[in-house]
């Protein structure tokens, strides 16, 4: 079954997400079903993104995402660790 995860920055802004975002790049992460992601008020940004599997969203996390926020945000920032998330295992789906 997919594996959401729901991440609500508190320290990263919008303007954050989309520097890591253009060092990352259009193509679609292998294991991606769905992502969304937008502004809070504050500035700061949500996403909610739907893999095949929690194994998909680490592969990406350790050779694409974790690098691209490094080159796009600096040490610091990435050491100071991830925006705060929550997951699950879907145990029910609707499609269109």
């Amino acid at each position: 079954m997919p594996w959401v995860q729901i991440q609500k920055a508190t320290q990263a802004t919008w303007s954050d997400y989309e520097k890591v975002g253009a060092t990352l790049g259009d193509d679609l992460p292998d294991g991606l079903i769905y992502h969304a992601a937008g502004v809070q008020p504050g500035g700061q940004w949500q996403a909610v993104s739907i893999w095949e599997s929690e194994e998909h969203f680490n592969r990406f996390r350790d050779a694409k995402l974790m690098p691209a926020a490094r080159a796009a945000l600096g040490d610091a920032m990435v050491d100071s660790g991830p925006p705060p998330s929550e997951s699950f295992e879907t145990k029910h789906v609707i499609e269109r």
